[in-house]
Formats: structure tokens, C-alpha cells, sequence
């Protein structure tokens, strides 16, 4: 069977390249063989110079890491192919930061409908684990744990068009830094970010540092603060602009307990720059702010950021919720 079938592509156009983790199959259980019979093996002669092995021992990269195997088989792509690098079952732990540098490539796991449920852990250990640097890079389906003090994606300046989905971003046990952060982006635009998860359980940076971009979109997607008493400062921050971008049908839930965790504000703007970011459908954990007008902050002008349809969940005595407007 080509390994198309079993990530699940079966495109007409764009080759795929298949990143297989060391720790997926031991070599005492045959992951390769001497006599070349492992599937390892028979990955690699069924998809000759497309497998790119995190051991590096006689595969197509030769590379010596997981990192090294992750960029060999993304530099293999062709621009605008749209090549895939599949990213088989395991976990992965880049040391060295990937760029991702084709134009219409795809950053993959194996196809899941619930992002915590993935096959594929990315676990960051450098700043920047992914760079993009080229338009229309999508990035799906594998779980994302960060690094202390450091973004987990950089978008480049011009790197337009991304798509980010069935991504799992678990902070779980992560030392508290406002310096950890998901994405951090400037003068990009036309993003989709959709089905997405996003949980903390220690006081850590934004999800989002956006600055000059633009028409970005959010939707179908969870965040979560996991732990009683902490405090989430903001998870998506504009600088300078952030002209027409939306974000609808987000969830932002919190931990109980006698201190609940909370969020000192969700969206955290510019002021008198009119047009920034329209919230529609969203809702939130009433005991998570101190009052719905704590959506956001710094926006200025009531035309800065567009409300509607937005609140905040009720308890056993209101559970109609409350309408969030602006003060």
C-alpha cells in the first residue's frame, strides 16, 4: 500500500513526504531490517526519496534528527505543488528551528476529528520551532507543546494566505512566562485559523501578537485556562493595526474552584484605529471576567471593535446568560 492511503491524501497534484519518528517502532520489534524487509524499509522502496527517517540511517534524508529529518523532507517541497510533509505517528522534539520556507506546502498528521486526540506530538525546543516564511502554508492535525518564554509559530512579514486547524496547543505543566506564546505574526494577512484547541494551566503569554495584519479569521475554536486561581492576561493582542479580522463562535472556558481562573481581558487592541476586529457568537465562562465589557481592552472608540451576539454563560439561577456589550 503507497503511504498516500494510510496519511489519508489522495490528492491529484503535490507529492507527499513522510517524516517517521525513531521512537514510533524499536528496531528489537523490525522497524528495519537487515535484510530490508522492516516497514521502514518498505516504506522507503515504495516511496523512493520521500521518507525522511528521525534516526537518519539509510532513508532519503539521512538525517540526524528530528529536526534535521523535518526540514530535509520540507525542503524537499516545491512551490506552489502543493506538496505535503506528513508527519507520521510519534513525537517529535525539534532543537533547531524549521522554516517553513515552500509556498503551498501543508505541515500534517494523520487526519483527526478532535485536535487532543492527535497521533503526532510537536514539542518545541527553540524559539520559532516553525517559521513561516511563504504564502499559503497550511499547518493541521498534530498537537503543539511549547517552549518557555518562546512563540511557537513566527509568520515572516508577506507570509499571507496560512491556514491553521485541528491543532492542539497544551501548555500543560509549561513554567508560567508572558513570553510563551503560540503565534506571533506582522504585516500578514488573509489567515484562517479554524477547530482549534488552546489550553493553559499557568499564567502564560498570548495565543495571538498580531502587528499590521490584516482580514485574519478565527472560528470553531476553544480556549481554556486549566488551573483554579490563574489568570490568563490576554490571548489575542493587535499592535499598530489590525484591520478587518473576525472572530466568531470561540469558547473560552475556565477552571473552577475556589479561586476561579479567569481572564483579565480576551481581546487586547489599539485605540481609534476603526475596523480592527468584528466578535460575533462567542461565548464565555461568566466567572471568568470581572464583567462582560473585560472582553476587551485599549480598542478606544466603540467603531475600534464590533460586538454582537456575544455572552457570557449563566449559572443554575440565569442560565439564559448575559448579552456582552461594550462599557
Amino acid at each position: 500500500m503507497n503511504l498516500k492511503d494510510i496519511a489519508g491524501y489522495r490528492d491529484d497534484f503535490g507529492e507527499t513526504f513522510y517524516v517517521v519518528d525513531q521512537d514510533f517502532r524499536t528496531a528489537a520489534q523490525g522497524w528495519s531490517t537487515t535484510d530490508k524487509t522492516g516497514p521502514l524499509d518498505l516504506y522507503e522502496q515504495r516511496n523512493k526519496g520521500r521518507v525522511f527517517y528521525t534516526a537518519g540511517v539509510n532513508v532519503s534524508g539521512h538525517a540526524a534528527s528530528d529536526a534535521a529529518a523535518m526540514q530535509a523532507a520540507i525542503d524537499a517541497c516545491v512551490d506552489f505543488r502543493g506538496d505535503k510533509v506528513f508527519l507520521t505517528p510519534g513525537s517529535y522534539a525539534p532543537a533547531t528551528a524549521l522554516t517553513l520556507d515552500s509556498a503551498g506546502m501543508r505541515l500534517v498528521g494523520p487526519r483527526s476529528g478532535n485536535p487532543r486526540s492527535g497521533r503526532v506530538t510537536v514539542t518545541a525546543g527553540i524559539d520559532a520551532a516553525y517559521t513561516v516564511s511563504a504564502d499559503d502554508v497550511e499547518i493541521g492535525y498534530h498537537a503543539m507543546i511549547p517552549l518557555t518564554a518562546a512563540n511557537f509559530i513566527d509568520v515572516a512579514s508577506g507570509a499571507d494566505r496560512g491556514y491553521l486547524h485541528h491543532l492542539y496547543y497544551n501548555s500543560t505543566g509549561i513554567a508560567a512566562s508572558t513570553s510563551t506564546e503560540f503565534l506571533n505574526g506582522t504585516t500578514c494577512i488573509d489567515w484562517l485559523v479554524e477547530h482549534c484547541d488552546f489550553y493553559i494551566d499557568a499564567a502564560q503569554g498570548d495565543a495571538f501578537t498580531l502587528t499590521s495584519a490584516q482580514r485574519w479569521t478565527w472560528q470553531d475554536c476553544d480556549f481554556t485556562v486549566g488551573l483554579s486561581g490563574i489568570a490568563w492576561a490576554t490571548v489575542m493582542t493587535f499592535l499598530t493595526s489590525m484591520l478587518g479580522s473576525k472572530a466568531r463562535r470561540l469558547n473560552f472556558n475556565t477552571a473552577g474552584g475556589a479561586t476561579p481562573a479567569v481572564y483579565t481581558a480576551i481581546f487586547t487592541g489599539i485605540a481609534n484605529v476603526n475596523s480592527q476586529l468584528m466578535v460575533t457568537d462567542c461565548r464565555v465562562n461568566g466567572s471568568s471576567v470581572s464583567a462582560g465589557t473585560a472582553i476587551e481592552t485599549t480598542f478606544g472608540t466603540t467603531t475600534d471593535i464590533e460586538l454582537a451576539e456575544n455572552y457570557l454563560t449563566g449559572d443554575a439561577t440565569t442560565e439564559g446568560g448575559v448579552l456582552i456589550t461594550l462599557a
